[in-house]
């Protein structure tokens, strides 16, 4: 007890990360339910798009894409050369002043990079709420900007490390910009973008990424293997120009961001120990937990306590299940596992008549998202209630609709 009250009365330095074990004993409601985080029984809970704000919900393919691959290739060039030209600069000075410059003027490029690829993240999310940019196209952009901000983030890593290993003091000033633009950059990166980046670099094409979207925010989830993998982003949920109101808490202010962690998921207790780090002094807080069937990480906001990024790994045979959909015709048997709105579902199917598995083309709302294979099974992202899921073979068509 008496190691916890020296530790929450020690101040963070400004840049600096913390990592903290949740204090299970500190739970308590730090402010109202967040309206954005959808409950699962028995499951993680998950950073969701309310359903009435819902404006685009399909399915879309991510493939070969000559245009964004050089993009990103353009992109990893440029990060390379400033990395190149930064270590000349700074190596080739012994003087403190002249090195902080450096590294001041390199820092100043990587901010401005970084709010690009924020401002360019507003834009597809709004062209894709006006219509104007389609769904395959705003999954090339989320590819993109997933993919420049690890190369931005690849060359701060370099600044720093430079400036460590090196008979140099950065700066108190100069560090703590480093840190908060490691945060910024890396709630740019998610999973199932960074799968997309990979598909149309020809890494190997996606059939199927879910993608669901609102004026200000959107998900994808994508089945990859065993795993489902999903990412979020609300801005609404995001205001860097508020108070930090984990930093005014009587906590201190990583275990008040913890707590906060766990009135929002409070299921990943059950098999690990949930941990928090304040990134920089951006007002972002990392809440994860990696637990026996998946891994969470959530991204807290201090102006609005709430989740405004969240990306999430889950086993897919793990998710509970909580709906079986069956249907058939003359030839056909059709079995639909659910899980969760957005969450993985299984389709299969087999013969009606012998009970082997047959290889079907599985349709969601008319959009093809994959075939069931030779062994007549397929993990699919599940879509909003009410949407009909086709399935079709030459020997005719089964078509289910999933209930509210």
């Amino acid at each position: 007890m008496l190691a916890l009250l020296l530790v929450a009365s020690v101040a963070i330095p400004a840049g600096s990360t913390v990592s903290v074990p949740v204090d299970r004993s500190s739970v308590g409601q730090f402010e109202e339910p967040s309206p954005a985080i959808a409950p699962v029984n028995g499951f993680a809970n998950y950073a969701s798009i309310p359903a009435e704000n819902v404006t685009v919900s399909t399915y879309s393919g991510a493939s070969v894409d000559v245009g964004t691959a050089i993009a990103a290739d353009t992109a990893r060039l440029q990060s390379g050369y400033q990395t190149t030209s930064f270590e000349d600069a700074f190596y080739a000075t012994q003087d403190p002043g002249e090195r902080d410059e450096t590294i001041a003027s390199n820092v100043r490029r990587a901010e401005e990079r970084t709010q690009q690829l924020r401002d360019r993240r507003t834009t597809a999310i709004e062209g894709l709420d006006a219509g104007v940019l389609s769904t395959r196209s705003f999954l090339r952009s989320m590819s993109l900007v997933d993919s420049e901000a690890e190369q931005i983030a690849a060359t701060v890593r370099r600044i720093k490390d430079v400036a460590r290993t090196s008979s140099y003091s950065l700066p108190r000033s100069l560090d703590t910009r480093l840190e908060n633009l490691r945060g910024e950059l890396e709630v740019l990166h998610g999973p199932v973008a960074q799968r997309a980046s990979h598909a149309v670099a020809g890494g190997g094409e996606i059939e199927s990424v879910y993608v669901e979207s609102s004026e200000t925010g959107y998900t994808l989830a994508v089945v990859d293997g065993d795993s489902y993998f999903r990412e979020t982003y609300l801005a609404d949920e995001r205001r860097p120009e508020a108070t930090d109101q984990f930093r005014e808490s009587e906590l201190y202010l990583v275990n008040a961001a913890n707590r906060r962690g766990l009135e929002l998921y409070p299921w990943v207790t059950n098999d690990t120990s949930p941990s928090s780090q304040a990134l920089g002094e951006t007002g972002i807080y990392r809440f994860r937990a990696e637990y026996t069937s998946g891994d969470l990480t959530a991204y807290l906001d201090g102006g609005t306590t709430n989740v405004f990024r969240e990306t999430q790994r889950q086993s897919v045979s793990a998710v509970p299940v909580t709906d079986t959909v069956t249907g058939r015709n003359g030839s056909l048997a059709v079995q639909v596992n659910t899980t969760y709105e957005t969450g993985p579902m299984n389709v299969t199917v087999t013969d009606n008549e012998t009970g082997q598995p047959v290889d079907a083309t599985v349709s969601v709302d008319r959009e093809r998202v994959g075939r069931t294979g030779g062994d007549g099974t397929l993990w699919l992202v599940e879509p909003r209630d009410g949407v009909p899921v086709t399935i079709r073979t030459d020997a005719g068509i089964v078509e289910i609709r999933l209930p509210p």
